[in-house]
């Protein structure tokens, strides 16, 4: 607020507010943000101007202000080239680092931007991966050991129709003796009943048949190379009645896998399968979050930016919402010849890769700025608060690229709306929380508050005005004239 007071430009206080929230280990950007799978730090930061410029880093490393990067890349954006070269917005990568150095933004080392908390989420969430892994091995060597004792006693009967006379089953004692010839001549004999081998298969040099499956069964996969011809011949075979890995599964809230705030369900092993370690019991209850900032400066000109760290255990090279603009932040610019010179923006936070396919930011800031909602693939006129929600519930998590995802959908918003007659600020989420705070030029303090609701992804929003008394004044003017 110092900076607008001072007559600063509003992308300067979308930089100064964003850059303080990153430099602080609490929140999931910059400093103290989430490691890749590998360990490192990659943010994403975008910075959209009252004209709806943007400028743009993705899954850049090595920078301590990611949002100070995107503010650069604006800039530049906005000179132009020789030889008509276009000026790029959005630069991902270490061609983003590159990009810094170039033009004088220090690089700094990977370790300088990890946190202690980073760093044991982190480990905690390296020896979840592994166990997970390890448990699913060893679910599938329990199946692969089951469905070869399952063959090996299985009692085939002859296939309907078959002319060719069939010997007992091997004895013990034969088994014994003629083991490699045996195994080969019972899945020969149980991929020629389902119809696989061709029929010049010869015989092999053994005197006991083995016994046909039954004409119901399938037969999958062949032998791979450099596998013991005793084991792959009967592991290869596949039965209808095994049992495949198929572990049950419920919901259970895992902390922060999204790139935003408060709790998010996912599809985990059943309790049974999950041994509890002391880090179960670990103090989650703690905000890091992606963060964004609207400002609106003395020349009525706005500005939005967000910044975040992304998921947790990402691949490297992931490029989070936070640098996408129409996703995570998204702005409308005033028309000319509006008279009310309405304009908006919006900055979001949570699945970034919902949120990219519903185009979050974009379609809440036109839905916010246009006082519209979808009803029955209709557009209809509402307030603003109905709005945010129809965005949210219908929007968003009724689009079918989320309602059809394997990943459940979170969504938090903030959206600011300005017009000659004043300021208006919306907030909705289906997250556990959303901290959240505002100021105007007239006030001596913030509006801060932490928004819970319900649990369930079920709606939670509201907002607050900020009437401007000049315009009112002089309609007052006007009128008394």
């Amino acid at each position: 607020m110092v900076v607008l007071k001072n007559g600063g430009a509003a992308t300067d206080a979308v930089e100064i507010a964003i850059r303080v929230l990153e430099d602080r280990e609490i929140t999931n950007a910059g400093f103290g943000s989430n490691l890749t799978i590998h360990g490192d730090v990659e943010c994403d930061a975008t910075m959209v101007d009252h004209l709806g410029r943007s400028g743009a880093v993705g899954a850049v490393p090595l920078i301590k202000n990611p949002i100070a990067l995107a503010r650069l890349v604006l800039q530049e954006s906005t000179k132009p080239l020789s030889l008509q070269r276009v000026p790029p917005n959005l630069l991902v990568g270490q061609g983003a680092a590159d990009f810094a150095q170039a033009y004088g933004m220090p690089l700094v080392s990977n370790d300088i931007l990890v946190s202690d908390p980073s760093r044991d989420r982190w480990l905690r969430w390296k020896r979840d991966l592994e166990r997970a892994t390890r448990d699913q091995e060893e679910e599938l060597a329990r199946n692969r050991r089951k469905s070869v004792t399952q063959l090996e006693t299985h009692d085939y009967d002859a296939p309907a129709g078959s002319t060719k006379a069939l010997s007992p089953p091997p004895t013990p004692a034969n088994q014994a003796a003629t083991t490699d010839a045996s195994h080969w001549r019972r899945l020969q004999s149980f991929m020629t009943a389902a119809s696989v081998l061709p029929a010049a298969q010869p015989d092999p040099p053994a005197a006991d048949a083995a016994p046909n499956p039954p004409s119901d069964s399938c037969c999958v996969a062949n032998d791979s190379d450099g596998v013991d011809e005793e084991d792959s011949d009967i592991k290869s075979a596949v039965d209808d009645n095994m049992e495949w890995l198929s572990p049950p599964s419920k919901r259970t809230k895992t902390q922060r896998s999204f790139d935003g705030p408060g709790n998010q369900e996912v599809t985990a092993a059943p309790a049974e399968q999950h041994e509890p370690t002391q880090d179960d019991d670990y103090d989650d209850d703690v905000i890091t979050d992606t963060v964004g900032a609207i400002a609106i400066d003395c020349m009525g000109r706005i500005a939005a930016g967000s910044s975040s760290g992304g998921i947790g255990m990402k691949h490297k090279g992931r490029c989070g919402p936070a640098a996408l603009v129409g996703v995570g932040t998204a702005v409308i610019p005033a028309d000319a010849r509006d008279p009310d010179q309405m304009c908006c923006a919006s900055v979001t936070s949570g699945t970034g890769e919902h949120m990219t396919t519903t185009m979050a930011a974009a379609v809440a800031c036109d839905r916010i700025y246009n006082s519209v909602k979808k009803e029955n693939g209709h557009l209809v006129t509402c307030s603003e608060e109905e709005a945010m929600k129809s965005v949210i519930e219908k929007d968003f998590m009724q689009h079918p690229g989320v309602a059809d995802s394997h990943c459940v959908g979170a969504i938090g918003i903030l959206s600011v709306k300005k017009s000659r007659d004043g300021i208006w600020f919306y907030f909705g989420h289906n997250t556990d929380s959303f901290a959240l705070a505002s100021m105007s030029g007239e006030e001596k303090k913030p509006v801060s508050t932490i928004s819970r609701n319900h649990g369930n992804a079920s709606f939670a929003g509201g907002g607050r005005s900020i009437r401007s008394r000049r315009p009112r004044d002089h309609k007052e003017d006007k009128a008394k004239a």
